[in-house]
């Protein structure tokens, strides 16, 4: 076999260490929208090589996330591990990782600094200051930023794992902003960080893949309202979703999404549905569900009603 000439093996050298330049954000390899920062600069030493080790990760088309200016990435989310899965993969692509998160996470100890200090969005949800997460949103997309987002708003309640109805939030920034959604489905951060357990349960051979779909543009049909419009994109891009997850886990999805309006319960805030939830679940003869996946049930408000 020839080897290949100098020139080409030169050239081939110097993108090897601007890709690994890129992926550590180091120097000026990154567009200023892209860095990351110090705080996450001085994180990834020690996370990225314990991350890898926890679970080695598999990443399919991540060549997606190559979009220039802003886009918003969607994923499923189905444990406390998928922040950290999809913070990997939108570092070593090249990307700050930039997550609406909920506002509870900013209330912990040290904890809550970090996730300040990075930059992360807090979203108040039910609250006077709840459009205050999507201002800070559409700033930072203004800035040629990309967000990572969970359009169900919390774990995924349906009883295999499977997304979830979604709020509407990721389109309406959309379709606000022309900004893209990038899809992305993961599966295995169950079997590795439980929910419920308060660390993850490491074991030999415990596999996550993340599959990037193609980027979707976010547009409203002739005579169609914004809210007409996010609803079909949002049923659009958890379509995509679920489509890459049944790839990945080789099963057919239910027929049917979960809904979270079925749920009579709040996991992620440790108590019961509100009084006035629960009248209107009596109304609907809805009945409490339980999955498996989740040693709760939640309840979630309604993207029509957000």
């Amino acid at each position: 076999m020839t080897p290949p000439p100098p020139a080409r093996r030169a050239r081939s050298l110097r993108q090897r260490a601007h890709d690994l330049a890129v992926s550590w954000d180091l120097g000026g390899a990154r567009a200023p929208e892209r860095r990351s920062g110090a705080v996450i600069g001085v994180l990834q030493v020690p996370l990225r090589p314990i991350l890898t080790l926890l679970a080695r990760p598999t990443w399919i088309g991540r060549e997606n996330l190559q979009v220039p200016g802003p886009a918003v990435v969607c994923g499923n989310h189905l444990g406390p591990f998928d922040a950290f899965a999809y913070g990997h993969l939108l570092h070593a692509a090249g990307i700050a990782p930039r997550f609406l998160a909920k506002e509870s996470l900013f209330r912990i100890p040290v904890v809550g600094g970090l996730i300040r200090a990075t930059g992360q969005i807090p979203v108040l949800r039910g609250t006077a200051r709840s459009g205050g997460a999507l201002a800070a949103a559409r700033a930072a997309l203004g800035r040629g930023e990309m967000l990572m987002v969970f359009p169900e708003g919390t774990y995924s309640r349906d009883p295999q794992g499977w997304p979830m109805r979604a709020r509407l939030g990721a389109a309406r920034l959309a379709l606000e902003t022309g900004a893209p959604l990038i899809p992305v489905a993961c599966w295995g951060s169950p079997q590795l960080w439980p929910v419920g357990s308060p660390l993850p349960r490491p074991r030999p051979g415990r596999t996550l893949t993340l599959q990037v779909g193609a980027p979707i543009r976010a547009e409203r049909a002739e005579g169609e309202s914004t809210h007409d419009a996010a609803v079909r994109v949002t049923g659009h891009v958890m379509d995509v979703i679920t489509a890459m997850l049944a790839d990945l886990r080789q099963e057919q999805p239910p027929a049917q999404r979960h809904d979270p309006r079925l749920d009579p319960h709040r996991p992620e805030e440790g108590s019961p549905a509100s009084r006035a939830v629960r009248r209107r679940i009596e109304r609907r003869g809805i009945g409490r569900r339980r999955s498996p996946l989740l040693r709760r049930s939640t309840f979630s408000t309604p993207p029509e009603e957000r």
